[in-house]
C-alpha cells in the first residue's frame, strides 16, 4: 500500500522500499540513516529492517529544514527567498557552450 501521508498512515511498521518512495529518495539512503544510528529500525535480518511509523514522523520533524524570513517577516523556503536574505543573484538562464577542440 503506498503511503499518502505518513502522519495517518495505519500501518504500525514501515519497509525500507516504502519509506524510501514516500520521501522520494533511495533505499541505500534510508539504510544509510539507520546504520548511522539517525533513523531507528528493526533488524529481522542481514538487510531486513523495519521502520516504526512513529519514528519515521519523529525523523521528519528533526530532518526539516530551518527557513529563512523574508523581507515581510514570513518564513519561505523557496531558493529565491534565501537568495534575496543573502544578497545572491540567481543566473536566469544556464547554457552550456560548445568547445571546439584542436586535435594535432
Amino acid at each position: 500500500m503506498p503511503i499518502r501521508n505518513l502522519s495517518t498512515h495505519p500501518a504500525h511498521f514501515l519497509t525500507v522500499a516504502e519509506l524510501a518512495d514516500y520521501w522520494a529518495v533511495s533505499r541505500q539512503q534510508i539504510y544509510k540513516r539507520i546504520e548511522s544510528k539517525a533513523l531507528g529500525a528493526i533488524r529481522l535480518g542481514s538487510r531486513l529492517y523495519r521502520v516504526r511509523t512513529e519514528e519515521a514522523l519523529d525523523y521528519e520533524r528533526r530532518a526539516s529544514v530551518a527557513s529563512l524570513p523574508t523581507s515581510n517577516g514570513s518564513t519561505r523556503g523557496a531558493p529565491e527567498a534565501k537568495a534575496a536574505s543573502m544578497d545572491v543573484k540567481l543566473p536566469t538562464k544556464i547554457g552550456l557552450r560548445r568547445v571546439r577542440k584542436a586535435f594535432g
